[in-house]
């Protein structure tokens, strides 16, 4: 059986196990892709790489309207460490011959923000840290149109 996921960075935290319709604040750091592997297994496989990441600091510096349906965000500072911590992960979904449904926005089309939900946002001007990363299961057949939190990978390594 094949698997729809996400990866995401924490801007509001997330509970592990817990079924969302729409998802707190959050930052996509690997859009959807799809996997044969079960959620145990995956995140197995990535818990090494998560255990090496120290806090992510998120630096809006924009807001403005993205994708075909112009959603406000906030768009954030591709620092070296956000850059670092997407191609790793993005070279480690490789190995693991991971479909991306939205190629164009992995890799080098990657653009981090964070999306505005009702009443709340990141403002430019402000900055986050993300202590953690989520990973995410979406098109989950009894859950339709949901969002199933699947694994949480908390930022543990000290910074250099």
């Amino acid at each position: 059986m094949k698997h729809c996921y996400l990866f995401a960075l924490e801007v509001q935290p997330l509970e592990v196990g817990n079924i969302y319709q729409t998802l707190p604040l959050h930052c996509t750091l690997v859009h959807r892709f799809w996997s044969e592997l079960s959620p145990e297994v995956f995140a197995d496989k990535v818990s090494s790489y998560f255990a090496t990441i120290s806090p992510v600091k998120l630096i809006p510096y924009e807001q403005l309207l993205l994708g075909p349906k112009q959603v406000p965000v906030a768009e954030l500072e591709l620092t070296e460490q956000i850059k670092s911590l997407h191609r790793g992960l993005y070279d480690l979904l490789n190995d693991l011959h991971v479909e991306y449904t939205a190629p164009e926005w992995v890799g080098e089309g990657f653009r981090p923000h964070v999306t505005e939900k009702e009443n709340v946002r990141l403002e430019v001007g402000s900055t986050h840290m993300s202590n953690a990363a989520y990973l995410i299961e979406v098109e989950v057949p009894e859950y339709p149109h949901a969002r199933l939190i699947r694994h949480k990978f908390a930022f543990t390594a000290q910074r250099p």
